[in-house]
């Protein structure tokens, strides 16, 4: 209406200090494009070495900022190389050995124009993230397998996650976290129940008792003991759903974090803790197990003085399931950014786990 472009386009853009950042990482790779782009690494390389292929290496790390000297300096693959793959691989979700070795040398050939693509495609996750994100919230990136606590944008605690294997894909939502459940009961989704428990039942008489399940009547929620069920009866099975007890062996592991949604997602504990380890970690139905759940609630419930380190342990292991209702929301983002920047500069790159970046493309 009044002629000035500029300043609408300026309105319109998102507020968030990480779509600046990620418009900078952008521009960052377009000039490098200008500039001829990065060439290929051949082969596999490691500390020590030298040739061909560790002068190419050496080019294509100057190329993308990891390493800081001067590539024709030298031919050799020395401490500086190494250091600069290093960095390479954290930014890329790869194990920092410093070794280029297959996998990293998958991804260091990625070619520019699909790194480019990837960090538009993110930029336009961005537009749709809610202006305001909350001055306390908390931020799961799927690809990154990590869920971030943050205050006034900044992270203050980060914890690894598992979230939904393919096919079981966690879903992409905003909400706010109510919650928190000590020593809960898992009550067994009927999609679960009738692809996995219910099999595992008819080979094994003993599983429910083994696993600490209970059988619950649909209409009325009482309990009722297995012989009271007609198991080669598929239509009276319909009226019956599952549970399993409190206590170590529970799926939900001790405790579990709600934030209400129609997809029945949430955050909760795990008894498989062997999972964290792994560099992708998508194992789950759809909900997000978090690593170090005591440490989670002890932030969520850091202004309740009788929500103590001790309480908070107390009541994690008593068996009794107890609600405890947040006084003030805090706000939830899952969200599926392969390309992000974080508070150091250093522009990530995520494996594209769902297949996303590819259905956005096409």
């Amino acid at each position: 209406a009044n002629g000035d472009v500029t300043t609408w386009v300026d309105v319109m853009r998102p507020p968030h200090r990480e779509y600046v950042a990620l418009q900078k990482a952008l521009d960052a790779l377009n000039g490098q494009k200008e500039k001829g782009g990065w060439v290929s690494v051949p082969a596999i390389v490691k500390p020590g070495s030298s040739g061909a292929a560790v002068v190419a290496l050496r080019q294509r790390l100057a190329a993308s900022g990891h390493f800081k000297g001067d590539p024709a300096a030298s031919g050799s693959y020395d401490a500086d190389v190494e250091a600069a793959v290093k960095s390479f691989q954290e930014l890329h979700s790869i194990k920092a050995t410093g070794i280029v070795d297959k996998d990293t040398l998958a991804v260091m050939n990625i070619s520019l124009d699909t790194r480019i693509r990837q960090v538009a495609l993110n930029l336009q996750r961005w537009r749709w993230m809610p202006d305001d994100l909350g001055d306390r919230h908390f931020m799961v990136n799927v690809p990154y397998f990590h869920l971030i606590a943050r205050e006034q944008g900044k992270p203050v605690m980060d914890i690894r996650v598992v979230v939904g294997k393919v096919g079981n894909n966690t879903p992409l939502f905003s909400d706010e976290m109510e919650s928190v459940v000590f020593s809960p009961y898992w009550n067994i989704p009927d999609s679960i129940a009738q692809g996995e428990t219910l099999p595992a039942i008819a080979r094994d008489p003993n599983y429910l008792a083994r696993q600490n399940i209970e059988i619950m009547r649909v209409s009325g929620g009482e309990r009722v003991t297995a012989t009271d069920v007609e198991w080669d009866n598929p239509d009276a099975l319909k009226g019956y759903a599952f549970r399993q007890r409190p206590g170590s062996g529970n799926a939900l592991g001790y405790v579990k974090f709600l934030f209400p949604n129609s997809h029945n997602v949430y955050l909760h504990d795990t008894p498989a803790d062997n999972l964290f380890g792994k560099p992708t970690r998508a194992f789950s139905h759809g909900c997000i197990r978090v690593e170090e759940p005591e440490q989670l609630a002890k932030y969520v419930l850091r202004e309740y003085p009788e929500w103590d380190e001790s309480s908070i342990f107390s009541a994690m292991r008593a068996g009794t399931e107890k609600h405890v209702k947040l006084k003030q929301k805090v706000p939830v983002h899952i969200v599926y950014f392969t390309a992000w920047v974080d508070e150091q500069g250093g522009l990530h790159f995520q494996p594209d786990i769902y297949g996303y970046d590819q259905t956005a493309e096409n």
